[in-house]
């Protein structure tokens, strides 16, 4: 069986990364794994390292004639049994590509919880694909709500590699993001850097924080926001307590240094970095949005807030800070939950099942 996965992205972000992981699985159990992406991106360059076959596609925009024929004349000359499309850009000339060439079966895959809105996004999410894939309940919810049929969305759950995912030791991690061990403990998270994934939240957050206990907080990611989030951190007064450490390719081995890990978003269809902080054994506090609750389990596995409630998130990591020995226990829990339900191995099982499950349905 040769897969196909697309995407147009020219970022390292978590949907790349699922990406990476599960054609990385799918070749180790025998399939013929083809990514094709932006040239010179982050994924393809990451792809060739893991010795993976990459094509390179540019897509300018949604209705892009010369993605498809580019598109087109990849598949006739891969002629892949399944096709996999993880973009919103290249849905449809990816799509329409795939049923010029007969693909046997293209599936759209769903990353994100945005609304669909609009006449044309509903029209949209009619062409090009046999069927969607979610990841989460709470995306299911949203197409649903935008006209998709039931029957036509499939769950898979996100996925990380416990045997190859690195985690630095404390000290270390501490020590490259320049931070002095001296006791102060540190709240941190990681996160592109847009206004949906509330970081101003967690500033809030801090300020109240700093009231009672001393702590530190720490920014992994860059991103549109970053500007103005740092201009908020200074008119609040926790700039000179707040490190913006930008982007960095070993993040996740970094969430060592955190005594807590918080999540912000007021939308998150299922952020892989709950998985990461839980291969770190963090403890985590995250907002009450998108498929988060259904990755993270309030006072079993982790913390959830109110999404915007800057006075709820600060409660908690306060709770997580004076209560060591109930955040271990929750981050041990959680780290139970990932290294065993969400490997990378599982989800290419599922992912592969689906294949076959599919294909027999329509008699391929």
């Amino acid at each position: 069986m040769l897969v196909a996965h697309i995407d147009s992205g020219k970022y390292w972000r978590g949907s790349q990364k699922q990406i990476w992981l599960l054609s990385r699985a799918q070749v180790k159990r025998g399939l013929d794994c083809w990514v094709i992406g932006r040239p010179n991106s982050p994924l393809l360059n990451q792809c060739q390292s893991s010795h993976i076959s990459t094509l390179g596609v540019k897509v300018r925009f949604e209705v892009d004639p010369i993605a498809l024929a580019n598109y087109l004349r990849i598949f006739a000359q891969l002629r892949p049994t399944v096709v996999n499309i993880h973009c919103s850009r290249a849905h449809l000339p990816a799509g329409w590509a795939a049923k010029l060439a007969k693909v046997p079966l293209t599936l759209l895959w769903r990353w994100l919880d945005n609304p669909i809105r609009n006449a044309w996004q509903r029209w949209k999410y009619q062409q090009g694909y046999d069927a969607i894939v979610t990841i989460s309940q709470r995306v299911a919810q949203v197409l649903q709500e935008g006209g998709v049929s039931p029957q036509k969305i499939h769950l898979v759950h996100i996925a990380i590699d416990p045997e190859e995912h690195v985690v630095y030791e404390r000290d270390f991690a501490r020590a490259q993001l320049g931070i002095q061990d001296d006791g102060v403990p540190i709240v941190g998270t990681v996160s592109f850097l847009v206004p949906r994934k509330k970081v101003d939240t967690l500033l809030q957050a801090f300020k109240i924080l700093r009231k009672k206990l001393p702590t530190r907080l720490v920014v992994i990611g860059d991103g549109p926001d970053r500007a103005r989030l740092e201009k908020f951190a200074d008119e609040i007064g926790v700039s000179s307590e707040t490190k913006f450490a930008g982007y960095r390719m070993d993040a996740s081995a970094l969430m060592s240094a955190f005594d807590v890990f918080a999540v912000t978003s007021i939308r998150d269809a299922a952020p892989i970095v709950l998985l990461e902080a839980g291969l770190a054994k963090v403890p985590i506090v995250a907002s009450r949005a998108g498929g988060i609750p259904e990755y993270l389990r309030d006072g079993e596995t982790g913390l959830l807030f109110q999404p915007e409630d800057a006075h709820d998130l600060a409660s908690k990591i306060e709770i997580l800070l004076e209560n060591k020995e109930f955040a271990r226990k929750l981050a041990e829990k959680h780290y139970e939950f990932v290294s065993t339900q969400c490997t990378s191995i599982r989800v290419a099982e599922a992912t592969c099942s689906l294949y076959e499950r599919l294909l027999q349905v329509r008699g391929r």
